[in-house]
C-alpha cells in the first residue's frame, strides 16, 4: 500500500509497512496524540519515535520536518487536532485527522498498528482556507454551461462546462500537478483551474476537469502511468466521442507535473490538436526539491545537506530502487527520469504553447530554457513569461512563497486569453495522419 505526502509541486509516496492486528480507540487515540503533540512542538525525533522500523527507514526527522514545514509553514502554529474517522485495515486501523492551525484546516491520515500503537504510514494533505470557489471576474457565465461527467475505469468525477450555442466546439482537458488534487486544482484559497474553465468557457472552448484518481481512492501509485497519464488519457477520450466536440481540435492543457507529462498524454491520447505546457519543470525531481528547501530557507544546514545527498545519489541513480527519498521509492524518480517528455513533444508536429510565471520559485528559468533549447527550431513552438505571476499564475508582489497561495486570487486575465487564442488561431488539426484506434 502506498500513501502521499503532499509538498507544494511535489508528490511524496510512502510505503506502508503491513499491521499486525486491530487496532482499539484507545491506541488510535494515544497514537494521535504522541504524534501531533510532538508536531505541535517541532520535535521531529520525537515525532519519528512513533514510527514502524519500516517507517523510520522511510522517513527521517529530517525530511519529516521538511515535509512538514512545506506544507504547513504559512498556516501558522497548530492549534488542535481531533480523530475524525476509523476504518479498520487488516491488522490495524486507517485514522482521519483533523487539524486546526491559526489560519486554516487541514486532513491527516495515519495507520495505527494495534497494541503498540505504532504508526506505519502517514499522509498529509494541503490545508485549504475554506475559501469559496468564486468566479473571476472575466467569466461570464450566461455563455456556457455545466454538465456533471465520470472519467475513466477509476470513475472519476468531473466537470465539463461548454459554451452555449450549436456547436461542436474545441476543447481542453486540464491535468494536475503532483499530489491528490481535486478538479480545480484547489492549492490554499485559491482554484486555478476553476478559473481556467470559467475562462476558456466564456471564449468558446470547451473545457473538462476532474478529480484526481490519487484524490478519490486509496491506490498504490509505482508509476506516472498510474498518478496521471491514464486518467488524462481516457479524459481525452471522453471528449472524442461527444457530438458537441470537433473531435480534431482537442488540446491537452497539464500544469506541472500535469505540463511535463501532457506530450507524453498527447502521444497516447492521439488525435490532438496542440498542447499547452503551464509551469512544465525541466530539472530531476530530486533537484527541484532541494532547490526549493534552500530558497525556502526553512531547513537547517544539517538537514539541508542530508537532503543534497540524498538527491545527488537518486539523481545519479546509485539508490537501491525500493529505498526512498522523502517517502518516495526510488523506482518512481527513476520511472520519472526514463522519460523523455522534451523529445516526445519535438515528435509530435503539433502546436505547443509553454507560459511561465515569472515568480514562480517552483518551476524556475532553468526548467523552461530545458524546454526552449530541446525545442529550438520548432516553429510551431511559442513560449511567453509573464513576469509578476506565481506557480499558479496568480499576481503577487515580494518573495514568492507558499503562504501567498493562501490569499485568495484568480489566474491572470491575460493567461486565459493567451490560451484561448492559442486554440483558436494558433493551435490546428495534427500536421501528421491520426494513429489507428
Amino acid at each position: 500500500m502506498l500513501k502521499q505526502i503532499v509538498v507544494p509541486g511535489v508528490a511524496l509516496v510512502l510505503a506502508l509497512a503491513i499491521l499486525p492486528a486491530r487496532c482499539s480507540a484507545d491506541v488510535d487515540d494515544t497514537a494521535v496524540d504522541q504524534l501531533f503533540s510532538a508536531l505541535r512542538d517541532k520535535d521531529f525525533s520525537g515525532a519519528t519515535a512513533h514510527f514502524s522500523a519500516r517507517m523510520k527507514a522511510a522517513l527521517s526527522p529530517a525530511t519529516l520536518e521538511a515535509a512538514w514545514s512545506q506544507t504547513y509553514a504559512a498556516q501558522g502554529p497548530l492549534l488542535s487536532w481531533k480523530i475524525l474517522d476509523r476504518q479498520n485495515l487488516p491488522g490495524g486501523d486507517e485514522v482521519s485527522v483533523q487539524l486546526t492551525f491559526q489560519s486554516s484546516t487541514a486532513i491527516s491520515t495515519l495507520a495505527v498498528a494495534s497494541q503498540t500503537g505504532e504508526i506505519g504510514s502517514l499522509f498529509f494533505k494541503l490545508a485549504h482556507s475554506n475559501a469559496p470557489v468564486t468566479a473571476p471576474p472575466y467569466a461570464e457565465q450566461a455563455k456556457f454551461h455545466s454538465e456533471d461527467v465520470t472519467v475513466g475505469g477509476y470513475k472519476l468525477p468531473g466537470t465539463l462546462t461548454i459554451p452555449n450555442g450549436k456547436g461542436p466546439f474545441p476543447a481542453v482537458v486540464l491535468v494536475h500537478g503532483s499530489g491528490p488534487n481535486d478538479r480545480n486544482e484547489t492549492i490554499g484559497a485559491n482554484h486555478p483551474f476553476a478559473d481556467i474553465a470559467d475562462g476558456l468557457s466564456s471564449q468558446g472552448i470547451a473545457v473538462l476537469r476532474y478529480d484526481k484518481r490519487t484524490l478519490m481512492h486509496s491506490v498504490m501509485v509505482a508509476t506516472v502511468e498510474d498518478e496521471v497519464i491514464d486518467d488524462a488519457v481516457a479524459a481525452v477520450q471522453l471528449l472524442r466521442a461527444r457530438p458537441d466536440v470537433l473531435g480534431d481540435r482537442i488540446f491537452v492543457v497539464g500544469h506541472s507535473l500535469g505540463a511535463v507529462l501532457a506530450p507524453e498524454i498527447a502521444k497516447k491520447a492521439w488525435p490532438v490538436a496542440g498542447i499547452v505546457l503551464l509551469a512544465p519543470s525541466g530539472r530531476k525531481l530530486p533537484q527541484i526539491i532541494v532547490q526549493q528547501a534552500r530558497f525556502l530557507g526553512q531547513a537547517s544546514p544539517a538537514q539541508l545537506a542530508e537532503l543534497e545527498r540524498q538527491a545527488d545519489e537518486l539523481s545519479a541513480h546509485k539508490m537501491p530502487p525500493s529505498e526512498t527519498f522523502l517517502g518516495a521509492t526510488a523506482s518512481y524518480f527513476y520511472d520519472l527520469d526514463a522519460r523523455d517528455e522534451v523529445a516526445i513533444a519535438r515528435s509530435l508536429d503539433v502546436p505547443i504553447l509553454i507560459l511561465h510565471g515569472g515568480r514562480d520559485y517552483q518551476v524556475i528559468d532553468e526548467d523552461i530554457r530545458i524546454w526552449q533549447n530541446g525545442l529550438k527550431g520548432d516553429a510551431k513552438v511559442r513560449v511567453e513569461t509573464f513576469p509578476s505571476l506565481n506557480h499558479l499564475f496568480i499576481a503577487g508582489e515580494g518573495k514568492p512563497g507558499p503562504a501567498e497561495y493562501d490569499t485568495p486570487g484568480h489566474v491572470d486575465r491575460a493567461v486565459i486569453g493567451t490560451i484561448a487564442s492559442f486554440i483558436e488561431n494558433g493551435g490546428g488539426p495534427p500536421a501528421r495522419q491520426a494513429a489507428s484506434n
